[in-house]
């Protein structure tokens, strides 16, 4: 098992290394979801000695994308993997509920299955596993889920049956260090949490103008959950 950091600053991901992540997955805006990171916050994370995953959401809100936010998916996609991502995180939906598969074959096309990780769009379409069949022919191998529920610990059943269709489960939503044996269990390669704590400026919350809060990547967070899947794949080797 993997461990997996959402993270939004070369500083997170300096410190998601420091306390023990495998890799981490970059976004920018965390407080809405998460979405594309520029290409200077890329790069200034690549030359880190951690691999790069980068969220590829050009916009906060639904996953139902229309033709030009599609072409914005592509452009940022190849110019996150030009500025050193390993790969990108990536998804969508019809009005339906259903895969976008006019999406699914552009990325396929302009950028190829092998740099894609589907992200929890699955997690909220019409037929999680008819999504899944039709990512797994198109060269998909990996996918970023909660088992369609609020929190990756409730959706094991989902997340054992991707996995045993053969996919790469990524379990991302409030895992917690406690959860990693149960996710473990149930199949699940690599856990993703964001780790957060939230500070403030000064001890102030806001000001009549702005929010002044962060909400960096929180080292002891970080190496707690290490500490579990360290454990956990330890066990796993008995």
């Amino acid at each position: 098992m993997q461990l997996e950091i959402c993270a939004s600053t070369p500083v997170d991901v300096a410190l998601a290394l420091e306390a023990g992540a495998d890799r981490v997955e970059l976004c920018a805006h965390w407080e809405c979801g998460g979405l594309t990171p520029t290409s200077a916050m890329v790069r200034a994370s690549s030359v880190l000695d951690i691999p790069v995953r980068a969220l590829i959401r050009p916009r906060a809100g639904h996953v139902v994308y229309n033709s030009s936010e599609r072409n914005l998916i592509i452009s940022e996609g190849l110019d996150c993997l030009e500025a050193g991502a390993e790969k990108i995180v990536v998804g969508g939906l019809t009005e339906d509920g259903e895969l976008d598969l006019e999406l699914l074959e552009s990325l396929e096309k302009e950028i190829g299955t092998e740099f894609l990780v589907w992200h929890r769009a699955l997690d909220i379409s019409f037929d999680p596993i008819t999504s899944a069949e039709e990512l797994l022919n198109a060269g998909i191998q990996e996918v970023l889920t909660s088992g369609a529920e609020p929190v990756a610990v409730l959706g094991l059943d989902l997340m054992r049956e991707l996995s045993e269709m053969g996919l790469h489960v990524i379990a991302g939503g409030g895992v917690r260090p406690e959860d990693v044996v149960k996710l473990g269990e149930a199949g699940v390669q690599t856990v993703h949490a964001s780790c957060r704590v939230k500070t403030f400026l000064n001890d102030s919350e806001t000001t009549e103008l702005f929010d002044l809060s962060t909400n960096p990547v929180d080292y002891s967070k970080v190496e707690e959950l290490a500490k579990a899947v360290q454990n956990w794949n330890l066990d796993d080797e008995e």
